[in-house]
C-alpha cells in the first residue's frame, strides 16, 4: 500500500489509471473505502483515494484534522505524484475539502464536483446532522457511527463492510474534530474569486440541503456552474447510484480533459 507524509502525518492513498486526475475526497468518518464503486472511471481517468489523517490505514499525525489541513495534505499528494492539475470530487462535507483546495490553489484545479455540497453550514436540518456525528464521535460510538453510515452507503454486502471497517478503525478525536471543523467552514464569502468549473450534484431527496444551490448562484459569479440532480436517491448518490454518479462525473472530466489538454 503506498503512503506519503504530510503535516507530520504519514497518509494511505491508493491510484488506478491514467490521464485527468481524479481526487474523491470521502466525508468524515468514512474513508476511501467509500468511493469503491468510482474505480471503474479508471478506464479512462486517473483515480485518486486518500484517507485523510485518522481514516483507514492513515495515521494520526499531529492529532487534528480540519478542512483546511485536509486540503493541504491533498495539496501535498499532488506534489507527490507529481500532479500539474487535479478535479476535486467531493461529497457530503468533502466538498468543502474541494472548494478549499479550488480556492487556495486555483492553478492545481482543473474542475470542482461536489455532492450534496454546500459553502457553509446555515440551516438547521444540516447542522443536527453534524451535531450527531460530533455527539457519536465525542462518545466514541464507532460501532453505531459505523452501522448508521455503511448501511446508508451501501447496496451491497462487501461495500458495507469495508466502509463499517474504516469507521471502526478510526480515531474518534479526529472524527470529531472533522466534524466540528465541517459545522464551523464558511467559504461563501470566498465564491466570488473561484473561477474554474464548478459541477453541483444533488439527489433529488436530498432536500435539505437544496437552498445551498443559491448560495452557489448568487456568490460563485465567475465560476461556469452546472447542476445535475439526481433521481431516486437522497444525499448518497456516489454509492447508491454508482453509475449515474460515474457518468456524470465522466461527462465532467471530458469536457475538461479537452481544455486542458491533460
Amino acid at each position: 500500500m503506498p503512503f506519503f507524509t504530510s503535516q507530520g502525518a504519514t497518509l494511505h492513498y491508493q491510484t488506478w489509471g491514467q490521464g485527468l486526475p481524479l481526487f474523491f475526497i470521502h466525508p468524515p468518518a468514512m474513508g476511501a473505502a467509500t468511493f469503491q464503486e468510482q474505480q471503474q472511471l479508471s478506464r479512462d481517468y486517473k483515480v485518486v483515494l486518500m484517507d485523510a489523517r485518522g481514516h483507514g490505514f492513515s495515521n494520526n499525525g499531529k492529532g487534528t484534522l480540519s478542512i483546511s489541513e485536509w486540503a493541504l495534505d491533498l495539496y501535498h499528494l499532488a506534489e507527490e505524484l507529481g500532479l500539474e492539475k487535479v478535479v476535486l470530487c467531493g461529497y457530503s462535507s468533502g466538498g468543502s475539502v474541494a472548494l478549499e483546495f479550488a480556492l487556495n490553489w486555483p492553478e492545481r484545479t482543473a474542475g470542482v464536483v461536489t455532492v450534496g455540497g454546500f459553502p457553509e453550514v446555515c440551516t438547521t436540518l444540516l447542522q443536527r446532522e453534524f451535531d450527531t456525528g460530533i455527539w457519536l464521535s465525542q462518545k466514541a460510538w464507532m460501532g453505531v457511527l459505523a452501522k448508521m453510515l455503511s448501511f446508508s452507503n451501501s447496496h451491497t454486502t462487501s461495500h458495507r463492510q469495508a466502509i463499517a471497517d474504516t469507521i471502526e478503525r478510526s480515531h474518534p478525536p479526529l472524527i470529531k474534530s472533522l466534524y466540528e471543523s465541517g459545522l464551523h467552514y464558511v467559504c461563501t464569502n470566498r465564491l466570488p474569486e473561484l473561477k474554474v468549473p464548478l459541477l453541483l450534484i444533488y439527489g433529488t431527496r436530498d432536500w435539505y440541503v437544496h437552498y445551498y444551490q443559491y448560495l452557489f448562484y448568487k456568490y460563485a459569479r465567475q465560476a461556469s456552474k452546472d447542476v445535475v440532480m439526481v433521481g431516486g436517491v437522497g444525499h448518497q448518490v456516489p454509492t447508491l447510484q454508482p453509475n449515474v454518479y460515474n457518468a456524470i462525473v465522466h461527462r465532467f472530466a471530458g469536457v475538461l480533459n479537452n481544455r486542458t489538454g491533460i
